[in-house]
């Protein structure tokens, strides 16, 4: 809290102070000047639109944090699966084939080059043309 405190009078509407006072727990205050300094900080930051953080509220941050958690445990249920499912086809592949150390690594850097040139946008058709020659 700020040390360098200046005492200044102003006029308000006894309603409105009424009110402010009401809100005295819920805003975590212990007096009215406190609430009155509380309410100016946060009504300038809202003005200045500097610190999105000073009028984002308690509970708005915890159903943002929420719903990320939510989503990012979502995407790694999606990536377990799809890592189960790509080690069942590898597996399938490396036993019906025989493909040496060589052409996999080979294969590794053709696909790299294709993920990267089509921007990760690969399907089935366009490898089994490739592989007929196509």
């Amino acid at each position: 809290m700020p040390t360098d405190r200046v005492r200044a009078a102003f006029y308000g509407e006894r309603e409105l102070l009424q009110i402010a006072d009401s809100y005295l727990k819920q805003a975590d205050c212990r007096s009215r000047n406190e609430f009155i300094n509380k309410s100016i900080r946060h009504y300038i930051a809202y003005l200045q639109k500097e610190n999105d953080n000073e009028f984002l509220t308690p509970a708005l941050e915890s159903v943002l944090s929420g719903m990320l958690g939510d989503t990012e445990n979502r995407l790694a249920r999606i990536l377990f699966k799809l890592a189960t499912e790509l080690s069942m086809l590898l597996h399938v592949t490396a036993s019906q084939y025989d493909i040496t150390e060589d052409e996999i690594d080979s294969l590794r850097k053709y696909c790299v080059d294709e993920v990267s040139r089509l921007n990760g946008n690969v399907n089935l058709k366009a490898a089994l043309r490739h592989q007929r020659g196509g």
